[in-house]
């Protein structure tokens, strides 16, 4: 009987498994009939055009117009033979009949100046003119229809993609890649430079940092010391101020800058907006003024705050420094000062600044 109720049961439960698997079946083969429905489309990740997957087209834009910089420069020891010591370099084609733009460190005490360029020739060059004060040398070399390195059509912006191409460690030409860090970054005298990520290397001194167009956005110059455990900091002098002095060393031969003579230091907000908004001035301080500079000559005093330039609000010492430098010898400017409480307005005579007052900063390390 047991046996006869097992054999029962194990055929019950066959046709129920045989059932569900039919109506399986046939569901699929429903689903199987109907028409397929079209999968909404998956929209692509939106690219800007001006954003390329290769920076291939910049390097082959810019990378002609970058050359080699070595110099020769003879050393007197106190005893024995005078030897010569070789410095390395890059440059920048300015001009395409001949001149080439390049770091003051690179060419300083230079004896001899050699260019080599990228299609492997090598030239003597000349020093048309240089400026200490923002590490800037004019060359020629004795040549033409060179390839002229591209002017940018924009400044350079925080996030851009740059390329730094230069002659690092005697390697040949070297391509790196980073962004623009920051664009008002490393103070130095009368400018600002351009920070980057893309590497600076020894021997990179002097050469294009471009966009991703291939046109050039600054002067590589230099990196911070190594000793400081830092990597992926760099600078560059900006484009548009390459071009100002370049456009004074062809013009009179030498930079030519104003000064009214005195020595100054940044804000401490210290001196508040006379505005609604009582915001405080990024002023200057006046530490110190030459006896017989302008302004001494106009009455400001060491303890005074300049806090505007022919009207207009200042942004710190860099900012009057190069407003003062950039204007023309024999011209007369209005500073507006605090002193004490009491706002006082001076028409200071800019006269001609020294060069041996704008050395290079030392301290960077040169690439």
């Amino acid at each position: 009987m047991a046996a006869w109720l097992r054999m029962l049961l194990a055929a019950m439960l066959a046709g129920l498994l045989a059932a569900a698997l039919t109506l399986l079946l046939q569901q699929q083969w429903r689903q199987w009939q109907q028409p397929a429905v079209a999968a909404a489309p998956v929209k692509p990740v939106a690219i800007p055009a001006r954003t390329p997957f290769s920076y291939a087209d910049a390097v082959a834009a810019a990378a002609p117009s970058v050359v080699s910089i070595r110099t020769a420069i003879a050393s007197k020891p106190q005893e024995g033979n005078s030897r010569v010591s070789v410095g390395l370099g890059s440059g920048v084609i300015w001009r395409e009949d001949g001149l080439i733009i390049t770091n003051y460190h690179v060419v300083r005490q230079a004896e001899a100046i050699a260019v080599e360029l990228r299609d492997g020739r090598t030239l003597r060059a000349d020093v048309v003119g240089t400026d200490p004060a923002t590490d800037l040398a004019l060359l020629r070399v004795n040549a033409d229809k060179l390839q002229a390195i591209a002017n940018p059509k924009a400044p350079a912006r925080v996030g851009d993609v740059v390329l730094a191409i230069g002659y690092p460690f005697l390697l040949g030409q070297t391509v790196t890649i980073g962004i623009v860090s920051a664009t008002e970054r490393l103070e130095r005298g009368f400018i600002r430079l351009i920070q980057t990520d893309a590497a600076i290397n020894r021997g990179n001194s002097g050469g294009a940092l471009v966009n991703a167009r291939g046109e050039w956005v600054g002067i590589n110059s230099e990196v911070l010391p190594a000793q400081l455990g830092v990597q992926g900091i760099g600078f560059a002098i900006p484009s548009d101020y390459v071009i100002k002095i370049v456009d004074q060393i062809l013009t009179h031969g030498r930079v030519v800058r104003g000064s009214i003579g005195f020595v100054g230091s940044g804000s401490a907000n210290e001196i508040r907006s006379d505005d609604s908004d009582n915001k405080f001035l990024n002023a200057v301080r006046i530490d110190s003024v030459d006896p017989n500079g302008s302004a001494a000559a106009a009455g400001l005093q060491p303890g005074d705050w300049i806090t505007h330039f022919n009207g207009e609000l200042i942004g710190g010492v860099t900012d009057l420094l190069r407003r003062i430098a950039d204007t023309t010898p024999g011209n007369t400017v209005q500073l507006r000062v605090w002193r004490g409480s009491e706002m006082k307005e001076f028409a200071v005579a800019v006269s001609e600044r020294s060069p041996e007052l704008a050395k290079p900063d030392e301290k960077p390390a040169r690439p």
